[in-house]
């Protein structure tokens, strides 16, 4: 590892010490551990990751995991967060980068202590959390006041970053830089076959839910233009517990391979098997400007997407001629979508090489890393250069 950090004459080297942490978020979590804490472990910092555990295995980062039982919702976000809380604490570290919104109250008690807080949006809260399946429309006025409170506590860190240029917005009066969550490139990726050279099967992974579309995607096996033969690969886990047993009683679900929940690298290896990606999330006003990981990972395995004709998305997916936009809330529409593939190899295959070329030329970790190190250097008060590893 290359370690680079600020000395001082007649000092010894001693990296920042870092704390990234999540009440919410397991320890195996593309954005937080797999990008964000592995690059600046890379870099030089010592970093402490602080998140919720479970049974999956990732490849070795440099950072140190401390790992935390999984409570309910309500433990989560009073509880969880404050033992998140005293374990960052116990860390010693110098910067606290935070990933909840449960966590916010603690960014002015660490600035006050004269620590240097990071607040990490995730999402654009108060448009999120009108979806929410457990807000009622009852709850929905506390809880969107609750969302704007936040917002605004957390403003006191040091610095925010944001995942969308969205989000940015609700912190344009402060400091705020946008880190996209683009996956990083694999190798193993880009020698991989053709998409029109792989199985029969569309693919989507992570959570699912109604307002993600779950069950537009399994009706659409059931319509009349559904391609003979093909099936759908289902990897992730369910916001709704009643939701997979909705599903199991649809039609179209005799045509799902369902792998359930699946490790970071294991659902990458399972979209490169596959020829098409869907994500068809439903036009919510927090998924109109999202920027959903899925559909770069898509990108990167050099298969092109089906995906919801939002204004956001059409200026990728259209711009770069590397898949088709349906009406999201059209089963049929989305059958239509995959039978043009299955009917038109070569249409398959350019819009499969567009999404590897966009992926490698300008969609991935590598171009999001030297905005996160920039931030962490204004932030830390110091000059680092970032080197890669050869």
């Amino acid at each position: 590892m290359n370690e680079i950090s600020h000395r001082t004459r007649g000092q010894a080297f001693r990296p920042t010490k870092v704390a990234h942490v999540s009440s919410a978020h397991p320890w195996t979590d593309n954005r937080i551990h797999l990008r964000e804490a592995a690059t600046l472990a890379t870099a030089g910092y010592d970093v402490t990751l602080i998140a919720i555990e479970n049974d999956m295995v990732v490849p070795e980062t440099g950072v140190k995991v401390i790992k935390m039982r999984k409570y309910s919702r309500l433990r989560r976000v009073t509880f969880g967060s404050l033992k998140a809380f005293c374990q960052g604490l116990r860390s010693k570290s110098e910067v606290f980068h935070f990933h909840d919104p449960e966590m916010v109250w603690a960014i002015p008690i660490l600035r006050l202590a004269g620590k240097k807080v990071i607040y990490d949006a995730h999402e654009d809260l108060p448009a999120q959390i009108v979806n929410k399946h457990y807000v009622n429309r009852f709850q929905r006025p506390f809880f969107l006041a609750v969302a704007h409170v936040v917002v605004r506590v957390s403003k006191l860190s040091n610095h925010t970053i944001a995942a969308t240029e969205k989000i940015a917005e609700r912190y344009k009066a402060g400091s705020v830089s946008v880190v996209h969550n683009y996956p990083r490139l694999r190798e193993c990726d880009l020698t991989i076959g053709a998409a029109a050279e792989r199985g029969l099967s569309a693919v989507y992974v992570g959570g699912m839910g109604t307002e993600r579309g779950a069950i537009q995607m399994i009706d659409a096996l059931a319509e009349p233009s559904f391609p003979a033969g093909w099936t759908l690969e289902i990897a992730g886990t369910f916001a709704e517990a009643s939701l997979l047993e909705r599903l199991r009683r649809l039609p179209g679900w005799s045509r799902v391979k369902f792998h359930g929940k699946i490790s970071p690298d294991g659902a990458r290896n399972l979209i490169a098997k596959c020829g098409v990606g869907i994500v068809v999330f439903q036009g919510t006003e927090a998924h109109l400007d999202a920027l959903p990981t899925k559909m770069f990972e898509y990108f990167a395995a050099g298969i092109p997407v089906i995906a919801s004709d939002f204004p956001l998305w059409r200026s990728i997916v259209e711009v770069n001629q590397c898949g088709i936009l349906v009406d999201e809330s059209d089963p049929a529409s989305i059958a239509a979508a995959i039978a043009k593939y299955a009917q038109d190899p070569e249409l398959l295959a350019r819009h499969g090489a567009n999404a590897r070329m966009v992926a490698l030329s300008t969609l991935n970790w590598a171009n999001e890393e030297p905005v996160l190190l920039d931030v962490y250097a204004r932030v830390t008060n110091t000059h680092r250069a970032h080197v890669q590893n050869g």
